[in-house]
């Protein structure tokens, strides 16, 4: 036992080891030349193995980064050829005794117009991403403020429900709004227009000082291989839009020391759940 003691505490540091914790060296001195050795060379792959660990998520970074550049640049450039082809036609089509010029002169506008909109969503989504506002916490009625946030959506198949009529805490009105807003957003997006019965059951409870924010759907579901991707900033399965908004509220939820998780079945819907430590 006085022989092994030593080798045991080194084992059980080895399979304690990763790459995605912080690890710790062994602080023992034992009378073994050899183990001491066997404890320093732990103690030095201890070392490299924080270096490779911030160097790993360095390079994860950038190339995230990498990846959002790409995708700016496709969503900016995607507007950019019908806003041409539109100038192009109206150049070669132009006729100042035309009696249909004013109308067409609108049309051409109007193209031009919700095609430069579509670039400014893609760079304020952008923004708003690369630096987050700071927060203006205020003390607030989360079940209101939800209940309200609901109201823009105007739809009967979102339905609301709260076991407590008051559940205060301090937190940043728009960001909870947003938060709400965006996870409704997608759920509705979620659902197939053609679907008869739409339904989707946003909650609001209180639970060992936490708050729990739920948004249940009846839509398509998530794939299983998209699962490990959903708040990914660059992840969307839509047709349009950078697919900005997960991340961006779970940035948001992180900021509170909260957590997001979601469960998922495919071609039966999804829940997103939503938890925030309650400040008074």
């Amino acid at each position: 036992s006085y022989i092994t003691k030593s080798l045991k505490t080194i084992s059980d540091k080895i399979n304690e080891t990763s790459l995605n914790q912080k690890n710790e060296k062994i602080v023992i001195e034992a009378n073994s030349k050899e183990i001491n050795s066997l404890i320093n060379a732990y103690n030095q792959m201890v070392d490299k193995l924080e270096d490779s660990a911030t160097m790993l998520a360095q390079s994860e970074r950038e190339q995230a980064w990498r990846e959002m550049a790409k995708q700016v640049a496709h969503e900016i450039k995607n507007p950019l050829t019908p806003m041409r082809l539109t100038v192009q036609s109206f150049q070669r089509k132009f006729d100042a005794n035309d009696p249909e010029l004013k109308q067409k002169l609108n049309d051409y506008s109007k193209t031009l117009i919700q095609q430069i909109d579509t670039m400014s969503a893609v760079a304020s989504a952008f923004s708003n991403f690369a630096s987050m506002p700071a927060q203006q916490n205020e003390t607030l009625n989360v079940v209101q403020v939800v209940e309200l946030a609901l109201d823009i959506f105007n739809e009967d198949f979102i339905v609301f429900e709260s076991n407590e009529e008051e559940i205060i805490s301090k937190l940043d009105r728009t960001q909870l709004i947003r938060i709400i807003t965006n996870l409704v957003k997608n759920a509705i997006q979620s659902i197939p227009d053609e679907q008869e019965e739409k339904q989707i059951l946003v909650s609001v409870n209180e639970m060992d000082d936490t708050v729990i924010i739920s948004v249940k759907d009846n839509g398509i579901g998530i794939e299983t291989e998209n699962i490990d991707h959903v708040f990914e900033p660059k992840f969307t399965t839509k047709t349009s839009g950078m697919g900005l908004g997960l991340g961006i509220i779970k940035n948001i939820i992180e900021n509170y020391k909260g957590t997001i998780t979601f469960e998922t079945q495919l071609g039966k819907g999804s829940t997103f759940i939503v938890s925030l430590p309650i400040v008074k």
